[in-house]
């Protein structure tokens, strides 16, 4: 027996939702003939009907767009197409061609209501089963712009990036050079504080061992317990930044609260050495290598670069993740929590070799890795691989992720 699959299914919503806008594009391509506009530019479209060029370019890309995706994202409103039905009339269309057009749109925007609720939940329904990224980027500026009024703080960027070669005190061991931070930092309410780092490490199993020296870059920019702060990469006078350790063991570090607006805005750019802080060699329990930057600012901008230095021979290439921290999936039969992919995980950005480390979005980026890289005395990026994960307007929270095989020797 064939079941065909109901409307309330996936395949169902999709089945009926192609139906829908094929029947109104249909009506909408044969309004246009009987105008003799058919396969018309949108100028012309607006010239001969007496359009405004929005409303003339929406009809014209409905009607001509194969992607079913983009062919919603151009459904003119309703008030827009009874404009168009009376222009088409004067231009002596004839009732049956008008009515065909009235009767498929009302269909098609029934449909929507009783599936979505509303257009915008429509488009990302219909998107769920292949993404359009000019969509994705729309609807996540729109939520940067809802959370940066939510939480009372944005910045233009954040950044991490992560230098690693073999420790020169523990053969067995690596050590990483951290570069972090936020550019363009702005409160929109003066009297929010606001965690932007939180440091913990973990080995393949999950099991935290954060257990080695630390050590900053600059120590200059040391204050307290605070963060290691470059000055030369930050605003002056400098952020003023707080630090404390949860009771689950990790270190928070929280900016305190200030000036609103661009009147206030820092950047808080740090940097630490962290001796003999990961195992390199293969190990049963240290088959990859995994590198975490967790987004819970909003930003317009993240990026987190790895460059790995030449003589990791073992550390194969890295793949890029993308995952919701809004709830983490409890494990079946084990202790750990799954976190939710947001993408299918793919090979992240190469760098080459040596690593190129210009950013369009950061101001002065490959300088800072060069300053981090005399800091430390670990010679030039020429010694060094790179890659990158990058992405405008992350829905945070957000954790980006890097993974990479590490072979046997």
């Amino acid at each position: 027996m064939i079941q065909i699959p109901s409307q309330s299914s996936p395949a169902g919503f999709q089945n009926e939702a192609v139906a829908r806008i094929r029947d109104a594009q249909a009506a909408v391509i044969d309004l246009l003939d009987g105008a003799g506009l058919g396969g018309a530019r949108p100028t012309d479209v607006g010239r001969e009907l007496g359009l405004d060029k929005t409303l003339a370019w929406k009809i014209s890309k409905f009607a001509q767009s194969t992607d079913l995706v983009k062919a919603a994202k151009h459904v003119p409103g309703n008030g827009g197409i009874e404009i168009t039905l009376r222009a088409a009339a004067l231009k002596g269309v004839t009732e049956e061609r008008i009515d065909a057009v009235r009767s498929a749109d009302k269909a098609l925007r029934e449909f929507v209501r009783r599936q979505a609720g509303d257009r915008r939940s429509f488009e990302a329904m219909l998107a769920a089963g292949g993404r359009d990224e000019r969509i994705e980027i729309e609807e996540r500026r729109d939520y940067y712009r809802s959370g940066s009024a939510i939480w009372g703080v944005r910045a233009k960027s954040q950044l991490l990036s992560l230098l690693l070669r073999p420790s020169q005190t523990s053969p067995d061991r690596i050590d990483v050079v951290q570069l972090s931070g936020l550019v363009g930092f702005e409160r929109l309410r003066s009297d929010v504080p606001w965690i932007i780092r939180r440091l913990w490490a973990s080995d393949s199993e999950g099991r935290q061992e954060a257990k080695f020296e630390r050590e900053p870059l600059d120590p200059s920019g040391v204050t307290g317990t605070a963060i290691p702060l470059i000055p030369e990469f930050c605003t002056q006078p400098l952020p003023e930044v707080n630090q404390f350790k949860g009771a689950d063991g990790v270190l928070y570090d929280e900016l305190a609260p200030g000036l609103v607006g661009r009147r206030g805005a820092v950047n808080c750019i740090s940097g630490e050495i962290y001796r003999s802080a990961i195992p390199l060699a293969w190990a049963p329990d240290n088959t990859t290598g995994r590198y975490e930057l967790n987004l819970r600012t909003p930003v317009e901008y993240a990026q987190f670069d790895i460059y790995l230095h030449e003589s990791l021979t073992n550390f194969g290439d890295f793949e890029q993740g993308i995952y919701g921290l809004i709830e983490d999936r409890p494990g079946i039969g084990s202790g750990k929590t799954h976190k939710h992919p947001m993408y299918t995980p793919q090979p992240a950005k190469k760098l080459g070799h040596p690593a190129m480390t210009h950013s369009t979005k950061i101001a002065n980026y490959a300088k800072m890795i060069d300053g981090v890289l005399d800091r430390a005395g670990w010679g030039s990026i020429g010694l060094f691989r790179g890659y990158r994960i990058e992405i405008e307007y992350p829905a945070t929270p957000w954790c980006l992720t890097m993974t990479c095989p590490i072979h046997k020797d």
